[in-house]
C-alpha cells in the first residue's frame, strides 16, 4: 500500500512533484524510494513489540528512581531503557530480517536498485534457474543468522524481570515541556504522513486515471470486485486460519523455553526461532522443494499457506513470550506449583494473564502478516488459492493503479476490523504504555 501511495504522490506523473512542485525530473525509483517505503512500513513492528515490554514494566521502579532525585533524563537512560532491551532487541532483529527479505517494495520501487529477494524469484520463476535461485536465497541467510545470534548474546547476557506479583496502578510519566513538544512534533509528522498515504490509497481508487483525469468514477471498485472477491475469501480465511495456532504455540514455546527445564531445550528454543532468521523467499523456496513431490504433495492447496504462515509468525509470539516472560518473577509460579496447581493450569491462570500485552502483539502481528505476506507466498499460492497481496503486486506491476488501490483499502479495512476485534477480546481493563 505504501509503495502505491508513493509512487502516486513522488512518482513522475506523481501529485506532490509534478503537478504541485512542478518537477519533471524526479526518480522516486531506486534506494531513496525503497528506504522511504520500509522505514514507514516497518516502524509499526517495532511499535507493537515495544508497546508489550513497556506495559509490563513496573511503574514503580520509575517512580522511585524519581523520588530519589533522579531527572527523567537518568530515568529512561538507567531503569527503563535498560528493561525494554528484550524488546528493542527482538524489533531490532524483526526489522532488520523483514528488511532484508522484503519482496514486494523492491520488486515496484527499487528501480535499478537490486536486492537478492528479486533476484532470487527471477532466476527460480523467470529464468526457471533453481540451483541459481535456491543459492541467491541461501545467501540471505548469512546476514539474517548473523543478526539473530547477535540478538541472543546481547538479550541474553542480563537478568530483566520487573513483574513480580505486587499489585501497581498505572501512572503517568511526566517528562519537561520542551520534551513533550519535540516528541509531540515527530508523532505529528509520522502520523501526518500515514495519514496522507491511507488518504492517497483511497483517492487514487476513486481517480478515473491518476495524473492525467481526476474525475471520479467507481468503475475501479467493480473491476476489483470482480476480480478480487475470491482472493478476498481465500485471504481472510487462510489467515484467521492460521493466526490463534500461530498465537497459542508461540506463547507456549515461549513459557515452555524460559520457564521449563528439559533435554533437548536449546535445540527446540533454536529450530522454533529459526524461520524467525530466515527470510521469506528462502521459506517460501524451501516450501516448494519439500512439498512438490509425493507423498507430502501439498503444493496448490491451502494447506501449505496455513502451514507457511503458521510457523514463519510463530516465532515473532515466541519472542514476545519471551521477552515479556523475562520480566515476570518465577516466584510467581513457583508459588502456584507449591499449592499444588500443575504446569497447564499456571500458564492458563497465571502467566498468559500477566503476558497479555504480548500476547495481543503476537497475535495481531500474525494476523497482519498474514494478510499481507508477499515474499513467502509468492511461491505457493495458486489457482485454487490466491491471495490479495499477490493480486496487488500483479495489478501494480502492469501499472493498473487504480485498481491496485482498491484493493488495498479493502485490505486496510479487513485488518483494522480484525486488529480492533482482537483488542477487544484481548484486552481486560487499563493497560500502561510509557509516554
Amino acid at each position: 500500500m505504501l509503495t502505491i501511495s508513493v509512487i502516486l504522490l513522488l512518482g513522475r506523473n506523481g501529485l506532490i512533484t509534478k503537478h504541485l512542485l512542478g518537477l519533471t525530473g524526479f526518480n522516486i525509483y531506486g534506494l531513496k524510494g525503497l528506504v522511504l517505503v520500509q522505514t514507514m512500513g516497518m516502524f509499526p513492528i517495532a511499535y507493537l513489540v515495544l508497546t508489550g515490554i513497556l506495559q509490563s514494566i513496573n511503574p514503580e521502579l520509575e517512580d522511585s528512581a524519581m523520588n530519589l532525585g533522579a531527572s527523567w533524563r537518568s530515568v529512561f537512560s538507567s531503569v527503563t531503557l535498560p528493561l525494554a532491551i528484550p524488546g528493542i532487541a527482538s524489533a531490532w532483529l524483526l526489522i532488520f530480517v523483514t528488511s532484508l527479505a522484503d519482496f514486494a517494495n523492491p520488486m515496484v520501487i527499487s528501480g535499478r536498485f537490486d536486492v537478492l529477494s528479486v533476484q532470487a524469484y527471477l532466476q527460480f520463476t523467470g529464468m526457471f534457474n533453481m540451483p541459481l535461485g535456491a543459492g541467491l536465497a541461501i545467501m540471505l541467510l548469512i546476514p539474517s543468522m548473523v543478526a539473530f545470534l547477535f540478538q541472543k548474546y546481547w538479550v541474553g547476557k542480563k537478568s530483566y524481570i520487573t513483574v513480580t506479583g505486587k499489585p501497581y496502578a498505572a501512572r503517568d510519566f511526566k517528562v519537561g515541556r520542551p520534551v513533550k513538544y519535540f516528541l509531540l512534533s515527530i508523532c505529528t509528522i509520522i502520523s501526518a504522513m500515514i495519514v496522507l498515504f491511507y488518504i492517497t490509497v483511497i483517492m487514487g481508487s476513486l481517480f478515473k486515471l491518476w495524473g492525467l483525469d481526476y474525475s471520479l468514477t467507481l468503475e475501479h471498485y467493480k473491476y476489483s470486485w470482480d476480480v478480487g472477491l475470491k482472493a478476498l475469501k481465500d485471504t481472510v480465511t487462510l489467515s484467521a486460519l492460521a493466526t490463534p495456532f500461530t498465537g497459542i504455540m508461540g506463547m507456549i514455546i515461549a513459557f515452555l523455553v524460559v520457564r521449563k527445564h528439559f533435554m533437548g531445550k536449546k535445540a527446540m528454543e533454536f529450530v522454533s526461532m529459526l524461520s524467525f532468521a530466515v527470510p521469506g523467499t528462502v521459506v517460501g523456496i524451501g516450501y516448494i522443494l519439500a512439498f512438490n513431490t509425493p507423498p507430502l504433495l501439498l503444493t496448490g492447496t491451502g494447506l501449505i499457506l496455513v502451514l507457511c504462515f503458521t510457523f514463519r509468525n510463530m516465532p515473532v509470539g515466541i519472542e514476545s513470550g519471551v521477552a515479556a516472560l523475562s520480566q515476570i518473577d518465577p516466584a510467581i509460579e513457583e508459588a502456584a506449583t507449591n499449592l499444588g496447581a500443575d504446569s497447564p493450569h499456571i500458564f492458563r491462570e497465571i502467566t498468559l494473564p500477566l503476558i497479555q500485552p504480548a500476547f495481543f502483539a503476537g497475535l495481531s502481528y500474525s494476523f497482519i502478516r498474514c494478510m499481507t505476506a508477499v515474499s513467502a507466498i509468492i511461491f505457493l499460492v495458486s489457482v485454487r488459492w490466491n491471495h490479495l497481496t499477490i493480486l496487488i503486486l500483479s495489478e501494480t506491476e502492469i501499472m493498473r493503479l487504480g485498481p491496485a488501490s482498491v484493493l488495498c483499502v479493502v485490505l486496510i479495512v479487513v485488518v483494522l476490523f480484525a486488529v480492533s476485534l482482537m483488542r477487544k477480546f484481548t484486552e481486560r481493563g487499563p493497560v500502561r504504555v510509557f509516554g
